[in-house]
């Protein structure tokens, strides 16, 4: 069971999805990441609990800040 916190650019905090499972859990996410709050560029961060109050999904300015995800060094360069 999880929850999802928005914070927004102004400084207010909204729950977004109140005890729900991981598939609710991904479509809220999907919402939040991709549709009319995501164009309108207002959210300054996405968390998201478990039920022991664990961050398992932390999102600011647009990025994901945990869980984190390893980047190859230089994976953005073409080598001969």
């Amino acid at each position: 069971m999880f929850k999802v916190y928005v914070t927004f650019k102004t400084g207010d905090r909204h729950l977004d999805t109140d005890w729900c499972d991981e598939k609710k859990l991904m479509q809220s996410l999907y919402r939040l990441i991709h549709g009319p709050v995501a164009r309108l560029n207002i959210v300054e961060e996405i968390r998201v609990v478990d039920q022991d109050d664990y961050i398992v999904f932390l999102s600011q300015q647009g990025k994901q800040i945990f869980p984190h995800i390893p980047q190859k060094e230089n994976n953005h360069v073409i080598q001969n």
